[in-house]
């Protein structure tokens, strides 16, 4: 028990530090969708957050993940919001522990080799709780193969419960099926070379529950045509969406890391070819990675499937031998006591800023504020979630956000061409009846509505309010 809680407080610890540093415009305007959910009470909504798509139809791709995060807010406001990040964070944390405690590896070991390559992914976005529910999903499913009578049937209902909570909280459970076919494919052809069958009926009715468990919400089977919307709208404007090539570094730093645990899960496989929930494991990993080199968003689950396994591969090598063994220890130990002290000081460090977006990358409130009510605002992309969340109520109007699936790549980009100040930008603002920006002030665009008469009204490190001489002399 106590390396299961050591490797949960570890998470736990994650979470700390990431309810203080929130840099996810989505968070925000997340909370507005959930508020709107739940007065409303349905999924299928119009469009009442920016005057580029006024009046549009649309859906949210996690309507479960921003009602709680709406109760969440509404009960506690930003403390509300932080705690809420530090479980969901927890929640991955319990999850990895279980299953590498199921693996046989020490968990401590598999918490700690997660925690860094996988801190920046960790934060108050849906994302976060498919790191947790996947593992779950692998692990019932490799436990469900050599199970009989109503064992079977039983874990054949969680499983489908299981599933049908995470699709409504994100539609990237819709990974599950890919994932889970192949995990249980390597799982049967290792049964079948050992003349020792594993249950085909068994592996295809455990598909079939997945593949229910993930129609089962309000858009049924519509939510794989949300799910490649959403693709469409986002590879190329969000990295994490782009394929490897062109993504961030932080996405490149994470397949690495995710193709090392991999390679060492199938390892692991091959030294206990026996095992179902490893050859499980490993083969849904593999799958994960192979996906991350077309969108990096599949490398961390990749990396967060992989790790426990390869952690198990740790676990079985012989580091018995003097001194090598002694300088193993005296290294694990000392990577995890250095982990804790620097998990404790950004914790510590970010306090102020608990529940609040990062004051490094975001407009300030006052300057949220100054902007006057019913303005149609030109703003930039990160910004307009927390607009939303802000000013919504008194009529304030966004140009975009990050609804990429709403808007459409095209107008997205559209929109990012007018902010940087493109022939005729102020004419078109003043046609849609934009009155107000709210931008980085090295953008062109704020250099000529400055000569043409535009007035600032507020400025902070980050950002400047800009109004046209027509809302003020209005």
């Amino acid at each position: 028990m106590r390396p299961l809680a050591v490797g949960i407080g570890l998470f736990a610890l994650v979470g700390a530090v990431r309810s203080g540093w929130f840099a996810e415009g989505d968070t925000f305007w997340q909370i507005q969708t959930g508020t709107e959910i739940r007065h409303q009470r349905t999924v299928f909504l119009t469009d009442t957050f920016s005057w580029s798509v006024a009046g549009r139809a649309w859906h949210p791709n996690s309507w479960l993940f921003d009602v709680l995060l709406s109760l969440a807010w509404t009960g506690a406001g930003p403390v509300g919001l932080a705690l809420f990040t530090l479980g969901c964070i927890t929640l991955v944390g319990a999850s990895v522990a279980v299953t590498a405690r199921s693996l046989g590896a020490r968990v401590h070991v598999t918490t700690a080799l997660l925690v860094v390559p996988l801190l920046l992914w960790l934060s108050a976005r849906p994302q976060t709780l498919t790191y947790a529910l996947l593992p779950l999903v692998l692990l019932l499913a490799g436990r469900l193969l050599d199970r009989t009578g109503w064992e079977r049937l039983a874990g054949l209902a969680g499983l489908y419960l299981l599933l049908t909570l995470w699709v409504n909280l994100h539609l990237a459970a819709l990974a599950a099926i890919p994932a889970v076919a192949a995990g249980l494919t390597l799982a049967l052809i290792a049964a079948r070379r050992r003349s020792n069958p594993a249950s085909m009926p068994t592996a295809a009715a455990i598909v079939v529950v997945v593949v229910l468990g993930c129609l089962t919400s309000p858009f049924g089977v519509d939510v794989l045509a949300s799910a490649l919307a959403t693709r469409d709208a986002s590879t190329a404007l969000i990295p994490e969406w782009a394929p490897l090539w062109r993504t961030s570094w932080m996405a490149v730093f994470t397949w690495t890391g995710a193709a090392v645990a991999v390679g060492l899960a199938l390892a692991a496989w091959r030294r206990r070819p026996s095992d179902p929930l490893l050859a499980v494991v490993a083969g849904a990993s593999a799958m994960l990675l192979v996906a991350g080199v077309e969108a990096a968003r599949f490398s961390p689950m990749a990396l967060v499937v992989a790790m426990p396994a390869a952690a198990a591969w740790a676990t079985g090598v012989d580091w018995n031998g003097g001194s090598g063994r002694r300088r193993v220890a005296f290294l694990a130990r000392g990577t995890s006591i250095g982990l804790v002290v620097a998990l404790v000081a950004l914790t510590v460090v970010r306090l102020p800023e608990y529940g609040r977006p990062a004051p490094d990358s975001y407009p300030a409130d006052t300057t949220v504020d100054a902007v006057p009510a019913g303005c149609r605002l030109l703003n930039e992309y990160d910004d307009g979630g927390y607009v939303i969340l802000r000013r919504t109520a008194d009529g304030v109007r966004v140009a975009m956000d990050g609804r990429n699936d709403v808007y459409g790549a095209a107008l997205v980009a559209d929109l990012l061409e007018l902010a940087q100040g493109r022939p005729g930008a102020l004419a078109e603002l003043d046609r849609d009846g934009v009155r107000c920006l709210l931008l980085d002030p090295r953008r062109p665009l704020v250099t000529q509505a400055r000569a043409a008469g535009w007035q600032e009204a507020a400025a902070d490190d980050n950002r400047v309010l800009l109004l046209s001489p027509t809302s003020q002399s209005g």
